[in-house]
């Protein structure tokens, strides 16, 4: 349903806003058919980014907002405060749509409604937008790259904690690491714990599943584990072969069988055939320099 809606507007060259029903589900600002900002609750979206990682402080944002609206441009009041520049915020708007986009897909989708014309303030826009096919295509591979992963977990169903008498200080874990394992409390799933640290959805939830893998951490239980979200496509596209796995290092950590969890883990998954039906070259997956730089280890 995602494929067709973005695919149709990207083709009809729609300037307004594209809402996608479901759970997360979002909102596609495009113009002129390409894609400008995605917001949807399952992923931080750029203002969290710049504020969770401490790239701007509060009070810059809020100075920003006030005095951005006089002239219209938000971007420009932040790059004049000389916190953060220019570049910088593109590259932060371009992970948050991108980042969306991946959070949309990877839930459920019931519907979408698209208003043609209706204009709606975007507060950090890519500048020159992103093609809707392009993004079609990244969503797919990020779908994929998360699939081919021997535990992979869904960024809203499992909750994750830490494994129970893991000893730490054996052990040589990233900032990235760290920074998970100190927020798995039980009751957090990865779209949670991105939003504590200031991270995007995607590369959190690759995080979480290796570390799930590596028996750093284990789902938590729960009494009524939630049904499986149900996407179905309105428009059959070529299929794109499946990227090689993403790389994983032999860092010597333990390692656990992904038994009766990963069955009850991997359900979701089943999300994954519908962009795998989107016409492009696949890539290779997993993070890319510029993301591991921008958006954490």
């Amino acid at each position: 349903m995602l494929a067709f809606a973005l695919a149709q507007c990207g083709a009809e060259g729609v300037s307004g806003a594209l809402h996608i029903v479901g759970n997360p589900g979002g909102l596609f600002h495009l113009r002129r058919g390409v894609v400008v900002a995605v917001d949807s609750p399952g992923a931080p979206g750029a203002e969290a980014l710049l504020l969770r990682s401490g790239r701007i402080s509060e009070e810059d944002w809020t100075e920003a907002l006030r005095e951005g609206a006089k002239i219209r441009s938000h971007r420009a009041e932040l790059v004049s405060r000389g916190r953060v520049g220019s570049a910088e915020l593109q590259v932060v708007a371009l992970l948050a749509a991108q980042d969306g986009a991946f959070a949309v897909a990877a839930g459920s989708i019931e519907e979408f409604v698209v208003d043609d014309g209706k204009s709606i303030d975007v507060l950090l826009p890519v500048v020159h937008g992103i093609d809707a096919e392009e993004l079609l295509r990244q969503t797919a591979r990020r779908l994929n790259a998360l699939a081919s992963l021997p535990f992979p977990v869904s960024p809203y169903r499992e909750r994750v904690v830490p494994v129970r008498g893991l000893d730490l200080s054996k052990m040589s874990l990233t900032a990235g690491q760290q920074e998970i394992l100190a927020h798995a409390t039980g009751r957090r799933s990865a779209r949670d714990i991105a939003f504590m640290v200031g991270r995007s959805v995607y590369p959190v939830t690759v995080e979480i599943s290796r570390m799930l893998n590596e028996g750093l951490l284990e789902i938590a239980a729960t009494r009524h584990p939630p049904r499986p979200p149900t996407v179905v496509s309105l428009r059959p596209r070529n299929e794109i072969p499946h990227p090689d796995p993403v790389p994983t290092q032999d860092d010597g950590l333990p390692r656990r069988e992904p038994d009766a969890d990963r069955a009850r883990a991997s359900g979701w998954l089943g999300l994954s055939r519908l962009f795998n039906r989107i016409r492009g070259e696949p890539s290779p997956p997993g993070l890319s320099d510029t993301e591991r730089k921008h958006v954490g280890p």
